[in-house]
């Protein structure tokens, strides 16, 4: 039940606030949450210290899943915006995960989920000059991508782990597009809406080896297969006048076309990872990811994406994990940097994001329940004012609460 009503809130909510979300099916929000966040989003060889978080991004890397954990999380992004001539921030708060996962025995893990896949949140507008006539165009969009997701993994040993992640991907993209004349009363609309659903699916491996001296090397890759999944798309042409008097709206053609028959293609990705620490005290690694993004499409744009590449650094240090004087000595300290090519390309100029993340992970409750509340913050940079551009300088925070405990294990009495 808990679930279900997540999945209409999280649906109905106005998620991104980016002009470069218009490009594609718009900002990525995939995460594993903000534990992985405040590292750079690091995922793909992470193992929970502690075996309370189930890693959905990498199923196989589970190995040492314990607790059945339920994860509610929130985010708030905000965002300055720069250009050759204007200034403005904005900002927005959303529901941005929740899941369960659970250990299903020595060697099985489980678990499902559902978080945003992507976000439309766009309205911007442009003047020209010819001669002298001025002409505008508005630009507007909304709706995304969400993913209701099931994973499950096996460890094969002691070390190797294999996993599979199905997602169920749904969500509508509407588009508007306004032209307008200072001559002219009329006014020509263009409104584009996808609606897009469809199954992908996603599979992991982990390799995990612990040495004599506490310490741990692990290595993860995982591989999305894409898929052409459906969409039904609407393309709605008209033109109009607003009446001075009312402000309404009068219709003088009107043109439509629907093509219910569409097929888009989720773009296949793939990510490899490393991480090296201690056991319980510290752990560094590296990731990269890659996404055909170049491969999607939709039937009223000519796709001129890029694909998408990321690389990450980032980890964890815990003072004394078991410390019984000082709160704070068992915390979880995280940090990370992460720099992206993403796949927009506007006017020859591809589109770059950077920046740093931290976060801490706070235990709740005793330490036998392995709660915790974990925050992850990023400080980054996308786009550049050259060329007529946007900057955007953003601060984006995540708060997550995990609730663990022991479902689904036999218990033993004497």
């Amino acid at each position: 039940m808990i679930l279900l009503i997540t999945v209409a809130q999280v649906s109905a909510q106005n998620i991104s606030i980016s002009p470069y979300s218009a490009f594609g099916y718009g900002d990525n929000r995939l995460s594993n949450g903000a534990a992985s966040f405040g590292m750079g989003g690091l995922s793909t060889a992470y193992l929970s210290p502690y075996g309370t978080e189930t890693n959905f991004m990498n199923p196989a890397a589970n190995q040492n899943l314990r607790f059945t954990n339920f994860v509610f999380e929130g985010s708030t992004d905000m965002t300055r915006f720069k250009s050759e001539s204007d200034k403005f921030s904005r900002s927005t708060t959303y529901l941005s995960k929740v899941s369960l996962g659970f250990p299903l025995g020595k060697k099985w893990r489980g678990g499902f989920g559902f978080q945003p896949f992507s976000a439309l949140g766009y309205k911007t507008s442009t003047t020209k000059m010819y001669d002298d006539i001025s002409t505008t165009s508005q630009f507007e969009g909304s709706g995304g991508l969400n993913s209701l997701h099931f994973m499950t993994s096996y460890n094969l040993n002691s070390n190797l782990a294999l996993g599979v992640r199905a997602n169920y991907i749904f969500g509508s993209l509407d588009k508007t597009e306004i032209f307008s004349a200072s001559e002219s009363q009329l006014l020509t609309a263009y409104d584009f809406d996808s609606k897009i659903s469809g199954i992908t699916v996603n599979g992991g491996i982990s390799f995990a080896k612990k040495f004599d001296n506490n310490k741990l090397l692990t290595v993860g890759a995982t591989y999305g297969l894409g898929s052409n999944i459906k969409a039904d798309q609407n393309y709605l042409v008209k033109t109009y006048q607003i009446i001075p008097t009312n402000f309404v709206e009068f219709n003088v053609d009107t043109i439509s076309f629907n093509d219910s028959d569409r097929k888009v293609r989720i773009p296949e990705n793939a990510s490899f990872g490393i991480s090296y620490g201690k056991d319980l005290k510290w752990n560094i690694g590296a990731q990269v990811d890659w996404e055909k993004t170049s491969a999607f499409n939709l039937i009223h744009e000519k796709n001129t994406s890029n694909d998408r590449f990321k690389a990450a650094v980032g980890g964890y240090y815990i003072p004394q994990f078991n410390s019984y004087r000082s709160y704070m000595s068992r915390a979880t300290y995280r940090g990370g940097m992460y720099y992206e090519k993403t796949p927009i390309s506007v006017k020859g100029e591809d589109i770059k994001d950077y920046g740093i993340t931290f976060g801490i992970g706070l235990p709740v409750g005793k330490a036998t329940d392995a709660s915790e509340l974990n925050i992850g913050v990023e400080l980054g940079q996308r786009g550049t004012t050259d060329k007529s551009l946007v900057k955007e300088t953003y601060a984006n925070v995540k708060l997550s609460f995990t609730l663990n405990d022991t479902w689904f294990q036999r218990r033993k009495y004497d």
